[in-house]
């Protein structure tokens, strides 16, 4: 049913685009003429000046390199075009800078990552799905590459992808909403939206593991944006000739829930090691197993809770040891779900350093009392919480196989 509704095959496949026919494919399409360019708009010069000993943004990553990040400048103009306006982020392998586009008034980001990146997942990725035989619903809320090319920096090439603005985060928006709870009826319609595209992308033999932002449907925004960047110049530091800048808080999301940052994303249908952010990670990855796209369903568990209930199941127990955070992580596991059965305990060597062979905990952790999740739903009430906590037992089960589908959870009452 769900498949009938979300999914059709195309009569004929596409074929797959390795990402350098994909960059070929874009950059022909780029190359549309346009006889003339709107003029770049002058950004002030005057700005507060962060002190250079101060660590900023990307700076205070792990193993932050100056020169393995293309020294971005608000006003720049990129490939003849793109006028880079503000800063909107960044991550361990990229900057992300909202830009407007020349040619015509129309705005784009700008994800420029570091030149030592041997290997673009993402790009691997975006390569694929163009290829998959499908036309789903849920491809709407999968973020698009609109285009992509190299960028020659002081220190090597980057690759840069242009893509449509998308607004906060969901973790952001929630943020701002009353007692950091979203209501009962936005929780269903984003979990809705959520499962759609997890569908599209588990139907095309793809793995999320990852992010969601909320899309922003009105450009006025992005204007704004800018203007404020004008008006009131973002903080930066400077070092040489290098500039490091504060990132612009982007208010704005009135759209469809759009599954992004694919970099963390997997190809097939079997994988190993680790994924997933720390809090998040389902227990067959943890213990070294083989994992399959149902690491997925275990994170729409766990989102789904965190959107309604004002504690979360998993968090991150220890900064400083792997060892004893999996133990703590289990350990809660444990509590809330109740023993892994003996079939999962089989499937990995590393369940005997915390259970015994019936599935009895005697890990390097406290098995915590008191904790069971009738105890810590305590948002909704009546036939909606019992609903509810069938619908998170149904996705974080210990065996893999038995977690819904994206489809199935989609229908979940």
């Amino acid at each position: 049913m769900f498949a009938r509704r979300l999914f059709h095959r195309s009569p004929s496949p596409r074929p797959y685009l390795y990402p350098s026919a994909l960059m070929s494919r874009f950059a022909v399409a780029s190359q549309a003429h346009y006889s003339t360019l709107l003029q770049p708009r002058k950004f002030p010069s005057g700005f507060e000046a962060i002190n250079p000993s101060e660590k900023v943004e990307e700076e205070q990553l792990p193993f932050y390199n100056r020169d393995n990040y293309y020294p971005m400048r608000i006003g720049e103009v990129i490939k003849d075009c793109y006028q880079v306006v503000a800063k909107l982020g960044y991550g361990t392998n990229s900057t992300v800078w909202l830009c407007r586009d020349l040619r015509e008034q129309k705005y784009w980001v700008l994800k420029v990552h570091v030149n030592t990146l041997k290997h673009n997942q993402e790009l691997e990725v975006f390569g694929y799905l163009p290829g998959v035989s499908t036309e789903h619903l849920g491809k709407a809320h999968i973020r698009q590459l609109e285009d992509s090319f190299k960028l020659k920096g002081p220190n090597g090439k980057h690759n840069v992808f242009v893509m449509i603005p998308l607004g906060m985060s969901l973790r952001t928006l929630q943020e701002i909403q009353k007692d950091n709870l979203f209501p009962q009826t936005i929780v269903v319609k984003s979990l809705d939206q959520v499962l759609s595209g997890l569908d599209f992308l588990h139907e095309s033999d793809v793995i999320h593991t990852d992010n969601l932002l909320i899309a922003i449907t009105n450009d006025s925004v992005l204007s704004e944006v800018e203007d404020d960047e004008i008006r009131q110049p973002s903080a930066r530091k400077q070092v040489g000739d290098t500039f490091t800048y504060v990132s612009r808080y982007m208010l704005g999301g009135a759209g469809l829930l759009t599954i992004c940052d694919l970099g963390q994303a997997r190809i097939g249908s079997e994988h190993s090691g680790n994924a997933m952010p720390v809090p998040y990670r389902a227990p067959e990855v943890i213990l070294n197993m083989k994992w399959g796209n149902s690491v997925d369903i275990w994170s729409v568990g766990l989102l789904a809770w965190d959107l309604l209930e004002r504690e979360s199941l998993f968090r991150v127990y220890d900064h400083e040891s792997e060892e004893q955070n999996n133990a703590f992580h289990l350990a809660t596991m444990t509590a809330l779900l109740g023993p892994p059965p003996s079939e999962f305990l089989n499937r990995s060597k590393e369940t005997s350093k915390y259970w015994d062979e019936d599935g009895k905990w005697k890990g390097p952790a406290p098995l915590p009392t008191g904790k069971t999740l009738e105890s810590l739903a305590n948002t909704l009430t009546g036939d909606d919480r019992d609903r509810f906590l069938d619908f998170v037992r149904s996705l974080l089960c210990w065996l893999p196989e038995e977690r819904l589908t994206a489809g199935q959870t989609y229908y979940h009452p």
